[in-house]
């Protein structure tokens, strides 16, 4: 799922219960005010996450986008 703005992802976890690693919080605690920062933090930490279910032997990934396909192209 991408993160395209803090207040919209704080929305998304309240709506599908999602339990997110407090590093995240961490992480977009200093930038949430903004929008493009935030999503270019939800772009790297989907590469990083990505390549770590690789390396794990993982073959298929499904991105969830919300209709927003452009964030993982």
């Amino acid at each position: 799922m991408p993160i395209l703005g803090y207040d919209r992802f704080q929305r998304m976890l309240k709506f599908t219960k999602t339990k997110v690693p407090q590093e995240v919080f961490s992480s977009l605690e200093s930038i949430k005010n903004d929008d493009e920062q935030v999503q270019n933090y939800g772009v790297e930490f989907a590469v990083k996450q990505t390549k770590d279910l690789m390396a794990h032997g993982f073959q298929f990934i499904h991105y969830y986008t919300m209709n927003l396909e452009a964030s993982v192209i």
